[in-house]
């Protein structure tokens, strides 16, 4: 589904039709921050009543084959985790090829066996450093998620839930590389917290405009950066007529917000607080009157920005550019999780 972004500090993603990080070995002992999306986002199982996830049976079936993973599954457990609507994220720990001993090491590929499996189920995911081309490597993380999905689909599948012809799954997965117990945590929380933040995001109200509305029409670069880091650096490139749309909160993105309007740059403004607050500079009400600036935000008092309010407007962001820049990513941090819950299909790179 997506990549991993600790690389991002580091050297330019592709889109995440290729999605691990090069050089890593997917089998390696660890924890792994893992989101896997339905197919086109469909919400598929259950809904959100007042912050908690209320599962259908659907959403039943996916929590009951991740719970019984470690059972059937060698070389792995698991952490916090949640099934949402659209998706589910879990934390998984491999504890590497050793702990795979003879036929066991076979028994975490049973589950891609049969028809479901060859309906191409998960036929994107990546196997690393495979001895042959196509063939799955035992204890490797695309193996797990691999057969969780398959497994998730023959049964939802077999109780017509859902259509057989339809997919239950999208082709790939997000993974985040746990890279710390500062990290760790963090993810927990995340986890923990989803189906809250889930509802503010949903229920975040139609946003009020300001400013030129045909911006939103035309091309849009989005660009988000973990408030750690302090200093611009490297160079934003843009497509001619492409407006730069961000929440412009972190010191980065308000370098790129300052940098956009003495460039004379279109720029969206996705706000956590009122429409007019902080809008009285001269190169703001210049940059409105020229049509080179819109304001959005569903909020109308001036409070500050709190951290439910921050993701609402990142989830816009995402939500609504053609492509995303990540000027810099804190591993672990509330970015590369809200990361997760982007479109999977969304084009991802770092500053240049």
């Amino acid at each position: 589904m997506m990549a991993n972004r600790s690389a991002c500090v580091e050297q330019p993603l592709p889109n995440r039709q290729s999605l691990r990080l090069k050089g890593w070995d997917y089998a390696s002992p660890g924890e792994y921050f893992v989101t896997i999306n339905t197919h086109e986002g469909r919400p598929l199982f259950g809904t959100v009543v007042k912050g908690r996830m209320a599962l259908n049976e659907a959403g039943r079936i996916a929590e009951a084959e991740w719970v019984k993973s470690p059972e059937i599954r060698k070389g792995i457990s698991l952490d916090e985790f949640i099934i949402m609507p659209t998706h589910m994220h879990g934390i998984v720990r491999l504890y590497g090829r050793d702990a795979l001993k003879g036929r066991d090491a076979l028994k975490g590929l049973d589950a891609l066996k049969g028809l479901d499996a060859l309906k191409g189920l998960d036929a994107s995911s990546p196997y690393h450093h495979p001895p042959q081309f196509g063939k799955p490597v035992a204890g490797t993380l695309g193996v797990f998620v691999a057969a969780y999905k398959a497994a998730v689909s023959r049964a939802i599948h077999r109780t017509g839930l859902v259509n057989q012809a339809l997919t239950v799954w999208h082709r790939n997965y997000w993974d985040v590389i746990v890279r710390d117990d500062k990290a760790l945590h963090n993810i927990r929380n995340y986890i923990h917290f989803n189906p809250q933040n889930y509802e503010v995001v949903m229920q975040g109200g139609e946003p009020k405009f300001l400013g030129n509305r045909a911006l939103l029409d035309g091309p849009k670069q989005g660009f988000l950066a973990s408030r750690s880091e302090r200093v611009l650096h490297g160079h934003l490139t843009l497509k001619a007529g492409a407006a730069v749309i961000s929440g412009f909160l972190s010191p980065m993105e308000r370098a790129v917000f300052k940098a956009g309007l003495e460039n004379r740059k279109p720029l969206i403004w996705v706000k956590p607080w009122s429409l007019e607050e902080g809008t009285q500079t001269s190169a703001i009400q210049a940059a409105l009157a020229e049509g080179r600036l819109l304001i959005i935000s569903p909020f109308v008092d001036q409070e500050a920005p709190s951290a439910r309010r921050a993701a609402w407007c990142n989830e816009y962001v995402m939500h609504h550019c053609d492509k995303l820049v990540l000027g810099f990513l804190n591993p672990g941090g509330m970015l590369e999780c809200l990361l997760s819950d982007a479109p999977p299909d969304l084009e991802v790179a770092c500053l240049a």
